[in-house]
């Protein structure tokens, strides 16, 4: 994918030595006009989950963001809020992947970076057959 600036961004499943620079980004968006819907640093997350389904968006070779999420049996599908979900049970679709978390550089925003990073959590949805899911809060302006 190319962004407005003609930098191509390039989307790519997480490895363990990414943790690092997810955790920057992860720490320069946590602040007071970010609402978290997770409201620890990733590295909970990490210590959490595992490597569960993460996707990093990367320029050249900078690491710029960076979505969290998880493709979860229906019956034992959580957010990580713990909320109780209003969705329909479906019998088609044994499984649901949920967006627990994404982060893209300030300095990227804006240019497709977020875009990309849900298409492919999307895609990898769609080939487990899995209905995407995310919970926003609705004063959540930035995102």
């Amino acid at each position: 994918m190319t962004t407005n600036n003609k930098k191509v961004v390039k989307v790519r499943k997480m490895v363990e030595a990414d943790l690092v620079k997810i955790n920057e980004v992860d720490n320069l968006l946590f602040g007071e006009k970010r609402v978290r819907t997770w409201p620890f640093p990733f590295s909970l997350y990490w210590n959490s989950y595992g490597p569960g389904t993460i996707f990093v968006a990367e320029v050249g070779k900078q690491l710029v963001g960076f979505l969290a999420g998880n493709i979860a049996d229906e019956g034992h599908s959580q957010s990580i809020l713990d909320l109780m979900h209003a969705i329909g049970r479906s019998h088609r679709h044994p499984k649901i992947g949920w967006v627990d978390m994404i982060g893209v550089l300030p300095e990227f925003q804006h240019q497709k970076v977020g875009q990309a990073l849900v298409e492919a959590f999307q895609k990898e949805c769609k080939d487990n057959n899995a209905p995407m899911r995310a919970i926003i809060k609705g004063d959540d302006t930035q995102l």
